[in-house]
């Protein structure tokens, strides 16, 4: 099978990752992402960043993230924020795609890097391609479990699947359903 040519546009470097939870999962930060100033922050951010994510180049004006680069979300310094999409959030997320969500497999290998992982996957699902075709192009092999420890995620790679998220209705799921009306396409 030939490799797809990717655009070789420069991103930042995307791998799987997640966040202190201690940190984000506190009462008085869900409190404060609710707030006014933040939102205004937000949108800044956004549209500097062109509603484009930092990661794959994917753009739209809907369901993008403002994400913490140092993964502190007490740091909101413009220069710590960059514009992220779903599909990369739960790469960055790793522990809430395959745990919380179960929308994220994690794979010893790949024959691509995680940014173009997300770009051909998006790609392919718009064309209407399976999970199974898509992971066999991206020759994604040795599925692992997720772990709570940074230097094991950071060598592995993430698939993004299709399949709903545990809920059925989390944004990831809005998202889906949002980018296929886009495109005219069943992203099932």
């Amino acid at each position: 099978m030939q490799k797809r040519n990717v655009k070789s546009t420069k991103f930042r470097k995307l791998y799987p990752t997640f966040a202190d939870p201690r940190l984000w999962r506190n009462h008085g930060e869900v409190k404060k992402l609710d707030a006014e100033s933040w939102q205004f922050l937000r949108i800044r951010i956004l549209t500097r960043d062109d509603f484009t994510c930092q990661y794959c180049g994917y753009r739209s004006e809907k369901y993008q993230i403002v994400h913490h680069l140092d993964e502190n979300p007490e740091n909101n310094e413009e220069s710590n924020l960059v514009t992220i999409c779903q599909m990369c959030n739960l790469i960055k997320h790793s522990g809430q795609g395959c745990v919380v969500k179960g929308v994220l497999g994690l794979y010893k290998e790949s024959s691509y890097n995680q940014n173009d992982i997300i770009r051909i996957t998006r790609d392919m699902r718009d064309q209407g391609k399976s999970d199974e075709e898509i992971i066999d192009f991206l020759g994604l092999k040795k599925k692992v479990p997720f772990k709570m420890d940074k230097q094991y995620l950071r060598k592995l790679y993430g698939f993004v699947t299709s399949r709903p998220t545990k809920t059925g209705d989390d944004m990831y799921d809005r998202w889906k359903a949002y980018h296929s009306s886009l495109k005219g396409k069943i992203f099932s």
